[in-house]
């Protein structure tokens, strides 16, 4: 498995990411909200990383936790964690299969589950909001405590916004400390035509790896 990417759960550097799960759970602590969405405005803000590091750190402490790569469009979690793209999540949709047919667990990091993207698909905007996958979410809500889910930037794709449209879940906002304030404006205003309940702003500050929530 690839770790370049990724913290050791007991370092100094997964630090961050604990405080992070505390903030975000405080937020939770009155809601049924069990899926955690991260986006961001544009490409290349750290959203993936960030999103692996949290359900990496969440999975030792509250679990089981499963995490979903949902940027069918530029998949990025089976190359962080050594999987194969596929099955994943878009034949679990497409063959109607249960979650945890298609997860990759991984008891050395407190077993945690990974679902991979899955075989490739045009369109992805409309799997991301359908009933299908809001059936799916709801199978894992009730197997895992937490579900992590990387989305694709909101101002790229109407994925996130499809995501956040579905029961249960919640946004996490993910920018980098020299992103551009109109496009995290543009990003919430987007999320707020579909009523997203945010959660509030991952600041990536990269030193080496850092995540602030605000």
């Amino acid at each position: 498995m690839s770790r370049r990417f990724l913290v050791e759960p007991d370092s100094a550097s997964a630090e961050p990411f604990r405080t992070l799960r505390l903030a975000l759970e405080t937020r939770l602590r009155t809601t049924n909200t069990k899926g955690l969405v991260f986006t961001s405005p544009r490409s290349r803000d750290g959203r993936s990383t960030i999103a692996a590091n949290y359900a990496v750190v969440a999975a030792f402490v509250q679990r089981p936790v499963l995490l979903i790569d949902a940027d069918m469009r530029n998949p990025s979690m089976h190359e962080m964690f050594g999987l194969p793209r596929s099955p994943g999540l878009v034949d679990a949709l497409r063959e109607e299969l249960a979650p945890w047919e298609v997860v990759h667990t991984f008891p050395s990091l407190g077993g945690l589950h990974v679902m991979t993207a899955g075989t490739p698909l045009a369109r992805t905007a409309d799997v991301a909001a359908s009933p299908a996958m809001a059936e799916l979410l709801q199978r894992a809500f009730e197997e895992w405590e937490a579900v992590v889910i990387d989305s694709p930037p909101t101002l790229v794709a109407a994925d996130a916004s499809g995501l956040a449209s579905l029961p249960g879940t919640a946004i996490v906002m993910v920018v980098h400390r020299s992103g551009k304030r109109r496009h995290v404006v543009g990003a919430l205003r987007k999320l707020a035509l579909m009523e997203a309940n945010v959660l509030g702003l991952v600041v990536n500050q990269e030193r080496p790896l850092t995540a602030d929530l605000y």
